[in-house]
């Protein structure tokens, strides 16, 4: 670790000097606590190396914190400041990164040290001391990193500040060593007799043509078919040795001739628009998505800059990482980056910073990663909720479509957005648009009117997965659900429970005498009456169909095997017949798409129900090869209509409208608070400790259940025009909870992507 302090004179890397500054705003990286920048005064010696994105060991109750420089200010001689300590060379970030870091800390109410510790190596240990000058007691000799527990618990609080302030220890920020991998080796001048042992024979042969250092141990197997325990038969027989190397980072080199379809026209497209650091969004099939990731790279490269593809989920990373070694370039350097990578993902980090990898595919967690040429960042899929973490686990809850476009305008880069059905927050944006692409093909496409039945299948329904399976081909049944669902509609007219003033299906709540319906944005309720207020009709139902009862009743009607597809389970998925959720279904390619129940798709309960169900339903027919098939007691919803016919256009100029109506994204924006605890405990919380304190234009909703148990979680929507404002408002909610008198636990998520 390449560092400046007072105790060394090392300094390696380069970075970006400017004037030097004296006092700076440091950035503690704590993760348990939410610390705000704090002063420091810059030592003589090192100043003119402390810039800002600088990351410098500043001491803190007498220890020396990791910390990132993210403001320089103006010298006070009053003021009483610290000194930094030390600074850490080759853990600088960039000072655009650190305002793009400052902005997502100030638009998500995420503590800054926890949005800065995604912008630096995963796995980076920043509580760890190298032992300098071992005293005589000491256990630990010279050299030596011992993490900060240890040596409270050996020499105490007060003698740990002391050997730190005599310089026999510093400070070690570092990541962990990197896995290790099995390598074969060859024994030299081997002459084996193999006889009858042909699997020996091929996996001797195939290493013998390998490097003459050895092959990985896997790469050997998978390229022979052989076991592991042939491999040990050889290793017993003297003839191959295994070693433990260090994993290197896994960038390869990309070995180009392949040509995609459509790719020629693709380029044509973008031909200029990549030249520019501006943002668009791409309305265009999702088969054609691996194509524009090749030619936003390929543009990149032969620029001399580096490209960045998010895509949402790792199996998609791995795909297109595939796909791009195949077509780019010969020799253009292509990694991934994802958790999946383990260990492995700090040496991709590294090479990435070190400007060694031409193109990164990532999920989420690349959405920072500092890149010194990056010229355009790519996101596939970008509706898909992926991209965003949700609120208390690992990852940032801001989609990284929003960092993407807040890095691109900040760094220089051009950000190109991905999806056949933008997310209507980035459609009503004023982001421009790149002339879109229809589909090339559609299916045929039959609606039928459910109204009048209680019938689970119709006649058409069944007759075409019939037919489908008796011609070789195979059905997706694509369902909302695995559990009960929420919203009342009426199985005679079709008619749904909505609210009077907001217009959006009421919720289902509680159940017999203390069910009610209520609405989730403005907190109206009613009586879940038993008959329907349009025609009378007693024969009322939830939406929805769970999975489960789908595939019992498929398999009973069709006399088949039926699959299930579902995050909790997977069973048959080769069947010609598959009950799936919708993510899972519409990743996949069939002849026939059935969707059971249209109306659990657009009539939720929440603003967001429509424009889900719309993009599932359009999916729905991107991935059927032939026919589509839709039952429904509502065929005449524009959203229905509208995804069916591939109308986005259409849908857009319905739904926005009524989005700003209702005050949501694009034209305002939100944060939800969940309090879980009891009813009277979050009533007074609320209007005594958050209403009172809210700043100015922002407007609190009324407190509905979160659930469907009143008594255990409540929700309060938060809106205002700037996104700032309802980040502040949702920092004070947050504070809500944490004291063990009121015993309530508080969930804050600003501009959720579902309401």
């Amino acid at each position: 670790m390449a560092r400046l302090s007072g105790h060394s004179s090392r300094l390696a890397g380069t970075t970006e000097i400017i004037s030097p500054v004296t006092e700076v705003r440091v950035a503690i990286l704590i993760p348990t606590h939410a610390l705000p920048p704090l002063s420091y005064r810059v030592p003589e010696h090192l100043r003119g190396h402390v810039r800002l994105g600088s990351a410098v060991a500043a001491p803190l109750s007498g220890y020396s914190r990791l910390g990132i420089v993210v403001g320089v200010e103006e010298p006070d001689e009053d003021r009483d400041l610290e000194d930094v300590r030390e600074v850490f060379e080759d853990l600088a970030l960039d000072a655009g990164l650190v305002r793009v870091c400052r902005w997502v800390c100030e638009v998500s109410a995420v503590p800054l040290a926890n949005v800065l510790r995604t912008a630096l190596p995963p796995g980076l240990d920043t509580r760890s001391y190298r032992i300098l000058h071992p005293a005589p007691d000491w256990s630990w000799r010279r050299g030596s990193v011992v993490a900060r527990g240890a040596l409270r618990r050996a020499l105490g609080p007060e003698r740990l500040k002391v050997a730190e302030e005599a310089a026999r220890i510093e400070l070690t920020p570092h990541c962990p060593p990197p896995a290790s991998e099995e390598w074969t080796v060859a024994a030299p001048e081997a002459a084996p007799d193999f006889g009858r042992a042909h699997s020996q024979r091929k996996l001797f042969e195939e290493l013998r043509a390998g490097e003459a250092n050895g092959v990985r141990s896997g790469d050997l197997l998978a390229a022979t078919g052989a076991t592991r325990a042939t491999l040990l038969r050889l290793e017993r027989r003297g003839l191959v040795r295994f070693e433990k190397r260090p994993a290197v980072a896994a960038v390869h080199a990309a070995s180009g001739g392949v040509k995609l379809e459509n790719e020629d026209f693709i380029s044509r497209d973008l031909d200029g628009f990549l030249e520019g650091a501006e943002a668009r969004f791409w309305r265009l099939p999702t088969v054609d998505h691996p194509a524009v990731a090749v030619a936003v790279a390929r543009s990149a490269v032969e620029r001399g800059e580096q490209a960045l593809i998010l895509a949402p989920e790792i199996e998609g990373v791995e795909r297109l990482k595939g796909v791009l070694l195949e077509s780019l370039p010969e020799g253009c350097s292509v990694a991934a980056y994802h958790s999946g990578l383990g260990r492995g993902r700090t040496a991709v980090y590294e090479a990435g910073r070190a400007g060694e990898v031409d193109v990164i595919v990532g999920t989420r967690a690349a959405a920072l990663l500092p890149l010194p040429r990056l010229g355009v960042i790519c996101v596939v899929d970008e509706p898909n909720e992926a991209f965003r973490a949700e609120p208390g686990y690992e990852g940032l809850p801001l989609h990284a479509r929003d960092i993407a476009l807040r890095r691109g305008g900040d760094g220089g880069a051009s950000v190109v957005l991905l999806s056949p059905t933008p997310t209507l927050r980035l459609y009503g944006s004023g982001v421009a648009e790149l002339p879109a692409r229809l589909a090339s093909s559609w299916p045929a496409v039959r609606l039928v009117d459910m109204r009048g039945t209680g019938a689970v299948f119709s006649a058409t329904f069944l007759d075409a997965c019939r037919s489908a399976v008796e011609n070789g081909g195979r059905v997706g049944v694509l369902v909302n659900r695995i559990g009960p669902g929420v919203s009342v509609s009426c199985n005679r007219c079709g008619a749904v429970r909505s609210c009077p003033v907001c217009d959006l299906p009421l919720a289902l709540h509680g159940t017999g005498r203390l069910a009610a319906l209520i609405c989730a944005r403005c907190g109206h309720r009613e009586a879940a009456s038993e008959n329907c207020p349009q025609c009378g009709s007693l024969r009322l139902s939830v939406t929805g169909l769970a999975a489960g009862k789908v595939r019992a009743e498929l398999r009973a009607a069709l006399e088949v095997p039926v699959g299930l597809l579902t995050a909790g389970e997977k069973s048959e998925a080769d069947a010609p017949v598959v009950v799936g959720t919708t993510r899972l279904v519409q990743n996949l390619e069939w002849a026939l798409v059935c969707v059971p129940d249209a109306d659990s798709l657009i009539l939720g309960s929440s603003i967001g129900s429509v424009e889900r169900g719309f993009r599932t339903l359009y999916r729905a027919a991107e991935s059927a090869r032939i026919r589509l098939v839709v039952q429904t007691r509502n065929p005449e919803h524009y959203a229905l209509q509208a995804a069916l016919r591939s109308d986005y256009r259409g849908f857009a100029a319905a739904e926005l409208p009524k989005l700003r109506a209702l005050g949501y994204p694009p034209y305002a924006h939100l944060a939800e608070v969940v309090i879980s605890g009891p009813g009277n405990a979050v009533r007074d919380a609320v209007e005594s400790r958050l209403r009172p304190k809210l700043p100015l234009g922002v407007r609190m909703s009324a407190l509905v259940p979160a659930g469907s148990d009143r008594s255990s979680a409540w929700r309060v929507l938060l809106r205002a025009d700037e996104r700032r404002e309802v980040a502040w408002a949702a920092t004070i909610a947050a504070r809500l909870g944490g004291r063990k008198a009121n015993g309530l636990k508080v969930l804050v998520d600003v501009d959720p992507e579902e309401v």
